[in-house]
């Protein structure tokens, strides 16, 4: 009976960061500052190693092709499994930087990393947290939805759902 107890507080004390996670939400701002506003829509995306490279395109008001939204698997140097999804949203009239979605044009001075969806245990920011950033007069809110490890207890992934929705109006 006692054993049973002590199973249920550790699964239960297992289960709770990710239930708080669902309910965070991180704001941030992009360097990218402008009058541009976009075709509202919603993404479903399924990411897993055999789709890990997905791209969708972005439409600005008019309804011309302005930005791509790209997902790149996260794999360490010298390994084969994934860690984790990059988020890049690519302006096609300035291709000077891969991704307008971080804070900074510096990868190294943006403190927020919400574009970066780290699947190891101790991410900066929670997996599960809604991602709002602001980029020109738009915002890009990203969801994981759901997530399965390739191997129980390892920080390899084997799918990842996310939700991307772009909207004019600040969620």
């Amino acid at each position: 009976m006692m054993m049973r107890w002590v199973t249920i507080i550790l699964w239960l004390s297992a289960a709770l960061p990710a239930f708080s996670e669902a309910g965070q939400r991180l704001y941030s701002d992009s360097f990218k500052k402008g009058p541009t506003q976009i075709t509202e829509q919603s993404l479903d995306v399924t990411l897993t190693p055999e789709h890990s490279k997905q791209e969708f395109p972005v439409l600005d008001a008019v309804g011309k092709r302005r930005y791509i939204l790209r997902f790149a698997p996260d794999i360490p140097p010298g390994d084969t499994k994934i860690l984790g999804w990059f988020v890049r949203l690519a302006d096609l009239r300035h291709k000077l930087y891969p991704s307008v979605l971080p804070s900074s044009q510096d990868l190294v001075r943006d403190t927020t990393l919400a574009w970066w969806l780290d699947g190891r245990r101790f991410s900066k920011v929670p997996l599960l947290a809604q991602r709002v950033i602001r980029v020109e007069q738009f915002y890009c809110v990203i969801q994981v939805k759901s997530v399965k490890s390739l191997v129980p207890g390892q920080p390899y992934l084997n799918q990842m759902n996310v939700a991307v929705q772009f909207t004019n109006t600040k969620p």
